[in-house]
């Protein structure tokens, strides 16, 4: 039931952002994707096997569940996210754009919570919120970075 319900997610995201427009190119598409899924890979390891904050599931089906989320639908939503960000006019389409992207975010973790994917330990819901914060502001970061690595050749504005 799980696997089903998170290959159904993981299809809609990504024709969903194979056809909204972005204001991004491919190369900063990219950048920000990998940087994304390389700090949720990370650090989903290091809370559930270094730090013991969580607990991951034994169960071959449901791991590939926790495999789409960490390196599929969190850095696709944070791609999403950029690019709203970008294209946003005012502070209020920026800040909802953020609260929405939030908001998948949150729902994700909650869904492999609820299907018991993950098992908090030492860890609660907050937490996953201050966490899940971040990675907007990250993929923020690493707009800035590939801004100034894509435009390298090119003559000043």
């Amino acid at each position: 039931m799980a696997l089903s319900i998170y290959i159904t997610i993981t299809i809609l995201l990504l024709h969903f952002a194979y056809y909204v427009q972005k204001p991004l190119n491919f190369l900063q598409n990219a950048l920000i994707f990998m940087v994304i899924a390389i700090i949720t890979r990370q650090c989903v390891t290091l809370m559930a096997l270094e730090w013991h904050f969580f607990k991951m599931t034994e169960d071959h089906g449901l791991f590939i569940c926790l495999l789409l989320c960490r390196d599929i639908l969190t850095p696709m939503v944070t791609v999403l996210f950029v690019n709203y960000y970008v294209r946003a006019k005012t502070p209020f389409y920026k800040m909802a754009a953020f609260l929405i992207s939030l908001g998948v975010l949150l729902a994700a973790h909650e869904l492999a919570v609820q299907f018991h994917i993950l098992t908090y330990l030492k860890w609660n819901f907050f937490y996953t919120a201050l966490l899940k914060c971040r990675f907007p502001a990250f993929s923020g970061w690493c707009l800035k970075a590939g801004n100034i690595f894509t435009n390298i050749g090119e003559s000043p504005k």
